[in-house]
């Protein structure tokens, strides 16, 4: 008979690209399971772990670290080694007093940055859906997996919100709009921040763009290659050029 169901095992070969690491050097690698984040922008925290935080030198130890509830994404305990790390997640290492957050490199491979273990838990997440729910309030779904239900707020797709972790709760909303900041998730300028200089609406034979600069470029992009990340300045740490 045939085989039924998704496999169990993740070939090193066939990672997504987002994972950063040799696939020369095993056969194997790590899959994740399904989550806030998808398999092609995610990797599973074991992997997370040994090969980008390098806090454990085998699966094996990352599984025992996970389960002893020494980790947390987003202020929340997370014990599952397959749980999905993505972009803009914070992990907290309460027991080091570290806490890092995931980014892109020039690639479109995830990182990490050390941020101040101190510092208040946000998450910036990208609004990927919208619909007018009972009593006429609006659900939105953003890009790492949340549904948040907006009172009066005015937001549209392709905004952005300042979530407070783990409560998820607004704390500013970030239209993608002129003068604002964006991050690249896509395309040849991954990794970098811009300013929006203009919204290009698309048509029937082409998708909406968005005009943007920086001090070294001009450019334009699709809508789904841009995360804004803050109004005047951007609101995170990003990796040094």
């Amino acid at each position: 008979m045939a085989n039924k169901g998704e496999t169990k095992s993740q070939k090193s070969i066939s990672a997504p690209a987002t994972r950063y690491f040799s696939k020369k050097e095993s056969t194997f690698t790590v899959k994740g399971r399904p989550g806030p984040h998808n398999k092609n922008t995610s990797v599973p925290l074991s992997f997370t772990l040994v090969k980008i935080l390098e806090l454990a030198k085998t699966t094996a130890e990352a599984k025992k670290i996970i389960a002893d509830g020494q980790i947390k994404i987003n202020g929340t305990i997370r014990r599952n080694s397959k749980f999905p790390t993505g972009i803009f997640d914070i992990i907290t290492i309460d027991a080091q007093k570290k806490k890092y957050r995931i980014l892109l490199d020039k690639k479109g491979r995830l990182v990490i940055k050390e941020i101040d273990a101190k510092s208040k838990d946000f998450k910036i997440s990208k609004v990927i859906s919208k619909r007018i729910i009972k009593k006429g309030k609006i659900e939105v779904t953003t890009n790492d997996g949340f549904t948040i239900t907006l009172e009066k707020e005015k937001i549209n797709v392709n905004d952005s919100l300042k979530l407070s972790m783990p409560e998820q709760k607004i704390e500013e909303i970030y239209p993608l709009a002129q003068g604002n900041t964006a991050y690249i998730v896509g395309g040849a300028h991954v990794g970098d921040i811009n300013t929006v200089k203009e919204i290009i609406k698309g048509t029937l034979q082409r998708k909406e763009l968005v005009s943007l600069e920086n001090e070294n470029a001009k450019f334009q992009t699709v809508t789904r290659n841009v995360f804004v990340i803050g109004k005047e300045k951007t609101e995170i740490e990003v990796l040094k050029k």
